[in-house]
């Protein structure tokens, strides 16, 4: 009876081992078809995927393309590949209660690289700001509808401006993805960084340690 309830605990003990294994790691196949100057058609883990500068499928991130290479990123890590290239990867997936460390830089700014819905933008952590707020320069180039928000006027440092208010799909810094975040986007080309306001800030655990802030998602 002893060594049948030795078995059945060893038993669930691999099972248990074989499912965190499966959540935990995952794998891309990807083929490079065409490359075209800022764009290029690929195909990831079966599918077809027309991919444009700055936007991601599935964790893959067209960084920038010519007619003879491009650079991918692949969940954190950017390569150069030619037409034609076969690239098998294997990756951890990230654990979402795991920290990520911003350091100060020498404008003494907490700035980092993420995206806007799929779109590379770089961030400036700013604890002041009510929400995520960019500039309809920005706006436009990353290819938001933000006309199509509720009108609104807020208050900066250059006086008032005029502006809209609209939910962006997702948000993503590191390995910390947020989805529906509320952001303004203001008429002209000011803020010059795209602000990480409170609408994100607040849905993350977020601590400051001398030159570096840490942030980590929130359960």
């Amino acid at each position: 009876m002893k060594q049948l309830k030795r078995l059945v605990l060893a038993s669930l003990l691999l099972l248990s081992l074989f499912f965190t294994m499966t959540y935990t790691y995952a794998s891309h196949e990807i083929k490079v078809m065409a490359l075209f100057t800022d764009k290029a058609m690929v195909t990831i883990d079966g599918k077809q995927k027309l991919l444009r500068k700055g936007k991601t499928y599935r964790g893959v991130t067209l960084i920038s393309s010519n007619s003879e290479e491009l650079v991918l990123e692949l969940h954190g890590e950017q390569k150069k590949y030619k037409l034609g290239s076969q690239i098998s990867t294997s990756y951890k997936k990230p654990d979402p209660g795991k920290e990520l460390v911003v350091w100060k830089d020498l404008n003494n700014m907490f700035q980092l690289h993420g995206s806007i819905n799929g779109s590379s933008v770089k961030f400036l952590i700013d604890t002041g700001a009510s929400s995520i707020a960019l500039s309809s320069r920005e706006a436009k180039k990353i290819g938001l509808k933000y006309k199509k928000g509720a009108r609104m006027q807020a208050s900066t440092a250059s006086g008032i401006a005029a502006g809209y208010m609209i939910n962006l799909d997702r948000v993503k810094v590191g390995h910390i993805l947020i989805y529906n975040v509320e952001a303004m986007v203001l008429e002209g080309s000011f803020p010059t960084e795209v602000l990480l306001g409170q609408t994100f800030l607040e849905r993350v655990h977020m601590t400051r340690n001398g030159d570096k802030m840490i942030l980590r998602k929130k359960f």
